[in-house]
């Protein structure tokens, strides 16, 4: 059965509860709709998302700021992986 989104030709990243990654540049990462943490130091961040985990690897990591929806990272950012 064919989703609403699938039908008009609409990307998966806008579907309601996605997780969603937005890089400015290398040092500042802004995530959407994640569900929790699963791991957090200077070095790795890991969470949980609705169909989906992201891993954002870097250098002097920091949540600087969350709620239950979203939340702002800053540091050296050397690569996101979704898994």
């Amino acid at each position: 059965m064919e989703t609403f989104f699938e039908a008009l030709n609409l990307p998966k990243e806008i579907c309601p509860g996605a997780l969603n990654v937005k890089l400015c540049g290398q040092y500042e990462a802004y995530i959407e709709n994640y569900r929790s943490i699963i791991e957090y130091d200077a070095s790795v961040i890991k969470l949980q998302g609705k169909g989906c985990r992201v891993k954002i690897s870097g250098q002097n990591l920091k949540i600087i700021c969350f709620s239950k929806d979203d939340m702002r990272i800053k540091g050296l950012i050397f690569e996101v992986k979704f898994y």
